[in-house]
């Protein structure tokens, strides 16, 4: 074995680390080599955000938040104290002016549990040690003027009160190649703070301090040099959020495939279980001959790194709330997140059966005319559906009705409301009658009314309130309100039925289970007090999704909204309710088994036992 090959595993993964990871950078090291002073660059995003969402000017659209920041930043960059920093935050507040009106107290938990404070931070501004006295006490008193209407020119997203993208954010697209100027950087940089601060309901959940992720990145988007070095840096800090619904960020980026080493694809279809890949389909059967791979082969390691080493290097680039999550995602096909190689081969090793393998895997170049058809012809095959789809009940087993739900909206015609709801009545009267229901939300829902309207208006009780759903609050941004109106719970023009299900109810979930699915969970929980969730942790990403523009044309998402249960247990990174953990097997997988599915029918029957020594 040569020295070149035998190092290229532990280069390759060195590498990914090194350029993923966010380095800590001290303001000694940081004014020595960058003149970049940490400290002041956050006091200075700190004050910035301050005003854009609390002054009336900004907030009603009068003061332009960018123009502010471009104005400043050469200013602040050019001082060389504290007491010179200090002299620019001055003019800039009175610059703008303190704003008239009444004094207005700080939101308060009142009734108890009716807000959401626990991401009001506000130390920096009253015990700063940088910021001296007056500085302090100008903020305060903008405080207590600040803007608490429903209008906010930075935050109300019209006709889409949950989610939506924020208004009035400048995109600064630029060609893919070319780098963002430096004062564009740190506009960046700078709008992913205060975006965090004021309008990320889960900050205080996150592993790693905000203001710590933003000290560190400081100096690295000060000197960044390249379009690339762009996009690793907005990876890194947007990993940092520990939220599920942050995860795609990577899939917009122009130099993606040089960042993750993933132009070359396998020649196969693969899945996962006890955090090994499993082949499970031949795409190119030359190279997978020629590499000695074959449908059923277990791959434990990639370039003799183990597969749970390759993932959690992963974690420094991909948002995730938690493992399951990135487990759940990493092995799509066509994100190629595993396959990382800077050439078409990598050495695997994997198990066939009793047997051992090590093998050279040759991987497709999909940029090729001839493998681009072959993978053109193999998904269209495996995500070709012939025919029609019936209206009528499906059924995992004799008496046990199995809904899916990415596949409920096929049984209404979609015509008239109350044409669908005859139709979801019938369905509905007819499933009552089996000895067990299991809702199957291991997909993405497909139809919003069929938990919140027709299944509440056949099993719901009044007063339907499974949850408890925090909104932005106004009257002081960063604070959370409790939304009370049934219509965000259950339709309030409906009168349900009250129906009593004496069958067994099964609910399966896994990593992908997300957003809409764990909301629609909580509810189903709800309705079916005795159901058992089963499965894996789910992706603990609730509440709807805000979008947010950077420059560059980026655009940052995130959890928008906080959902807890009716006893302030949060589903945010830990997931929904779990009564009976189960994932599926390598032994499982290899027979092409729905394991979790043969689990939920083995507890409808009552063979629980059973289907455990069985497994």
């Amino acid at each position: 074995m040569s020295a070149s090959f035998s190092l290229k595993p532990l280069r390759v993964l060195f590498l990914l680390l090194l350029g993923f990871c966010l380095v800590g950078v001290h303001k000694t090291q940081a004014q020595d080599s960058l003149e970049v002073d940490t400290e002041k660059h956050l006091n200075f995003y700190r004050i910035w955000g301050f005003v854009k969402y609390y002054h009336p000017a900004s907030a009603e659209g009068r003061l332009k938040a960018d123009s502010l920041f471009f104005l400043y930043l050469p200013k602040v960059d050019s001082a060389k104290t504290e007491k010179q920093a200090n002299a620019v935050f001055k003019a800039m507040l009175q610059s703008i002016g303190l704003p008239e009106g009444e004094k207005i107290k700080p939101q308060e938990d009142n009734p108890k549990g009716a807000f959401l404070l626990k991401n009001v931070e506000d130390s920096w501004r009253h015990k700063s040690k940088y910021l001296n006295n007056d500085i302090r006490k100008h903020l305060e008193k903008l405080f207590e003027r600040r803007y608490t209407g429903g209008k906010h020119h930075y935050t109300y997203v019209r006709y889409n009160p949950y989610g939506g993208t924020v208004p009035h954010e400048l995109e600064y697209v630029r060609k893919p190649h070319e780098n963002l100027s430096y004062p564009l950087r740190m506009l960046a940089l700078a709008k992913f703070k205060t975006y965090v601060d004021y309008l990320y309901p889960y900050k205080y959940l996150m592993d790693v301090p905000w203001d710590d992720v933003i000290l560190q990145a400081i100096p690295l988007f000060a000197k960044c040099d390249s379009r690339q070095e762009y996009e690793r840096l907005l990876l890194t800090v947007n990993a940092r959020l520990d939220d599920t619904q942050a995860f795609s960020f990577f899939r917009q980026l122009h130099h993606r495939e040089k960042l993750f080493k993933n132009h070359y694809f396998p020649p196969f279809d693969y899945r996962i279980a006890e955090k090994k890949i499993i082949v499970t389909a031949i795409i190119d059967p030359v190279l997978c001959r020629q590499s000695n791979i074959k449908r059923g082969d277990v791959i434990e390691a990639l370039d003799s790194v183990a597969i749970e080493e390759w993932v959690s290097a992963l974690k420094s680039v991909l948002a995730v709330s938690n493992n399951q999550a990135l487990w759940a995602r990493v092995g799509e096909w066509g994100d190629n997140l595993l396959f990382r190689s800077e050439d078409d081969k990598m050495q695997v090793r994997l198990t066939r059966g009793e047997e051992q393998v090590s093998t050279t895997l040759r991987l497709m170049n999909p940029s090729t005319p001839a493998k681009a058809k072959l993978i053109d012809i193999f998904f269209k095959k495996e995500h070709t559906t012939t025919a029609k789809k019936s209206k009528n009940l499906a059924y995992a087993a004799k008496g046990i009705v199995h809904f899916k739900i990415d596949d409920t909206y096929r049984f209404i015609n979609d015509e008239t409301p109350e044409e669908d709801a005859v139709l979801m009545d019938s369905l509905l009267n007819k499933a009552s009658r089996a000895k067990g229901i299991i809702f199957d939300m291991r997909g993405e829902p497909d139809n919003s009314d069929f938990v919140y309207q027709y299944l509440y208006k056949k099993f719901g009780k009044k007063n339907h309130y499974f949850a408890r759903y925090y909104q932005l609050n106004p009257y002081q941004l960063g604070t959370y309100r409790l939304l009370t109106q049934p219509e965000v719970y259950f339709p309030a023009t409906l009168t349900p039925e009250e129906a009593v299900y004496n069958g067994k109810v099964i609910i399966l979930v896994n990593g992908r289970t997300h957003s809409i699915g764990e909301w629609n969970i909580m509810s189903l929980q709800r309705l079916f007090p005795n159901s058992i969730t089963l499965g894996e942790q789910t992706a603990g990403a609730d509440g709807d999704v805000k979008k947010f523009p950077l420059p560059g044309g980026y655009e940052a998402t995130f959890s928008g909204n906080a959902i807890y249960y009716p006893n302030n247990t949060a589903t945010q990174r830990q997931g929904i309710k779990l009564n009976v953990p189960a994932q599926p097997t390598l032994k499982g997988v290899l027979a092409n088994k729905d394991e979790l599915l043969q689990k939920a029918i083995a507890l409808i029957k009552g063979e629980e036992q059973a289907a455990e020594t069985e497994e």
